[in-house]
């Protein structure tokens, strides 16, 4: 079973590979969030596999509530791991998601770090279409490995920690809950068509619509609404109308964050 959280596609295409490698159902932590829905039925020996960004040099706060939230009918998951996804490095995120999952009494088995296309325009820059192409490429060839571990289910971490990782995780969820989650700099200029995608895919419900998109709330900077505006209209303060914007290739904003169907 593979929980799973995308701003701008990136841990949705990985998640993607996952679930068609280890036949495994992909859930959707924000929809599953909004339905309230936490509790699920395991089969014998079924993998549970969560698959994240990283926001901050940590997992998204919607991630780590759902964490806490989910249970398995009181069983205890065989075999967990985790993949997230970044622009360069995580931090303390292993550590802070395996003190979760302890407190809950389940083990993490495995964990693995994948460095996916920048997306983080409040602070820099897309990467160019070069770039971009090499990292995919890399991402796909590090697939196969990590899903030959899942199916084995190996133990084993890959874990890119970068520089004084405590220090930036404290600080940086820090500056992140105390600045970062306020919906007022966002706006859209008038290249705006009315389209409303941003309404549809917003995770937490910040963004309504009346004549232009309003945006209400915390939100928690996955920005999703402000790369899959298809006119680039969404904008964040007054240096980002001549940024580049990114979206994984294989993930369209209509899939974006959304459940495998019941069968």
């Amino acid at each position: 079973m593979i929980f799973y959280f995308s701003g701008t596609g990136n841990s949705q295409a990985v998640a993607t590979e996952v679930s068609k490698s280890q036949n495994e159902k992909m859930i959707a932590i924000s929809q599953a969030t909004q339905l309230k829905t936490f509790n699920y039925s395991l089969k014998e020996n079924e993998k549970v596999i969560f698959i994240f960004p990283i926001y901050a040099w940590a997992p998204p706060q919607l991630v780590l509530d759902f964490i806490n939230e989910l249970s398995f009918n009181g069983k205890t998951p065989s075999y967990i791991s985790v993949i997230v996804t970044c622009g360069d490095n995580i931090g303390e995120t292993e550590q802070l998601v395996e003190n979760l999952l302890s407190e809950k009494g389940w083990k993490l088995d495995s964990f693995f770090t994948l460095i996916m296309p920048n997306n983080y325009l409040i602070i820099g820059n897309v990467d160019s279409k070069e770039e971009i192409l090499k990292k995919l490429q890399r991402v796909n060839s590090q697939l196969t490995k990590i899903n030959d571990c899942l199916l084995r289910q190996r133990q084993e971490r890959v874990v890119i920690k970068g520089h004084l990782p405590k220090w930036v995780t404290i600080m940086g969820r820090k500056f992140f809950n105390s600045y970062a989650t306020t919906t007022k700099p966002f706006y859209a200029n008038d290249h705006c068509i009315s389209c409303q995608i941003c309404v549809k895919i917003c995770p937490l419900n910040c963004v309504t619509f009346d004549e232009k998109p309003k945006w209400t709330g915390e939100c928690m900077q996955c920005l999703a609404c402000l790369h899959y505006c298809p006119k680039s209209a969404i904008q964040y303060g007054k240096r980002m109308e001549n940024k580049a914007r990114y979206t994984h290739p294989n993930v369209s904003w209509y899939q974006l964050n959304q459940s495998d169907n019941e069968e």
